[in-house]
């Protein structure tokens, strides 16, 4: 938070002492009233639009400038000299006003990400229910049927004690929906991080359970993964429940496949509706 609460007490300093200079000089004003609304501005638009947060510092910089500049010019009267020591304090305030009201902006908007990540993510296990997962799983089958090789199933479900555990210990500040999501996210990544390459991981947000897809795996290569993922699942304080079932030994289809590993789960729910994609006729 010092990358966000610095430039903020910068911005409040510069702007209060820029205010008290004005009033304690009794000639007249040190800093013009456009130059105050020129830096509320300069400090306004990385905080309103993105481009000024993405541009570089420096030019944006140079467009607030650039306009203090052509404002100075148009707003001076003939005759009048030019003051350098007054142009000089109200670049240097403007140039403080915007350096400090960026970065104020980068770290609101990476604290924003951060927490969208965290609590919704990008998850490496893609929805059940979703298109993208239908053709994966439906690649993959059909592979398997073409090769007559093996693919496994393994449905993994947190057991409910442990996941309230879990839930409890994240962060108290985010609702309970958000801290289960957030429990559901690191746990997804941890599976991930046990997968190989070939394997795909999905979750089926509905019933709360995720599913491996291991191509190329009969049930003894499944059960050393399964050992894995519940291994690394512990350092999150969650037991894991699973349930496996191999092509064509147990099924044929990928949806009889989820329900033996579910009845080997303990709890069948269901079967997911792979939408959008029609199995190819003859299963080839």
């Amino acid at each position: 938070m010092h990358h966000i609460r610095r430039p903020l007490v910068g911005l409040l300093a510069l702007f209060a002492g820029a205010i008290t200079i004005d009033r304690a000089d009794g000639g007249g004003d040190a800093i013009a009233t456009w130059v105050y609304a020129l830096g509320v501005a300069a400090v306004a638009a990385p905080l309103l639009t993105g481009g000024p947060r993405r541009a570089r510092p420096w030019l944006f910089l140079g467009g607030v400038l650039a306009s203090y500049a052509t404002i100075r010019v148009l707003t001076a009267t003939t005759g009048s000299g030019f003051d350098a020591h007054l142009a000089a304090t109200e670049a240097v305030f403007l140039t403080c006003a915007a350096l400090l009201g960026r970065q104020v902006a980068v770290g609101l908007y990476e604290i924003d990400e951060t927490i969208g990540a965290v609590a919704f993510g990008d998850s490496p296990a893609l929805d059940l229910d979703g298109p993208r997962a239908a053709n994966e799983i439906l690649s993959e089958m059909a592979r398997s049927r073409r090769h007559d090789r093996p693919l496994s199933v393994t449905v993994l479900e947190p057991k409910p004690e442990g996941l309230e555990i879990a839930t409890a210990r994240a962060a108290e500040d985010l609702q309970r929906a958000l801290r289960r999501r957030f429990v559901y996210g690191r746990l997804a990544r941890v599976i991930a991080d046990q997968l190989r390459r070939s394997d795909l991981l999905f979750e089926h947000r509905e019933s709360g359970r995720f599913v491996v897809v291991s191509p190329e795996t009969e049930l003894d290569g499944t059960a050393l993964l399964v050992n894995r993922i519940r291994e690394a699942a512990r350092s999150l304080d969650l037991d894991l429940t699973s349930g496996s079932a191999t092509f064509p030994e147990h099924a044929v289809t990928f949806e009889q496949l989820v329900l033996e590993a579910e009845h080997r789960l303990g709890a069948p729910q269901p079967a997911p509706r792979l939408r959008q994609v029609a199995e190819p006729v003859g299963g080839a």
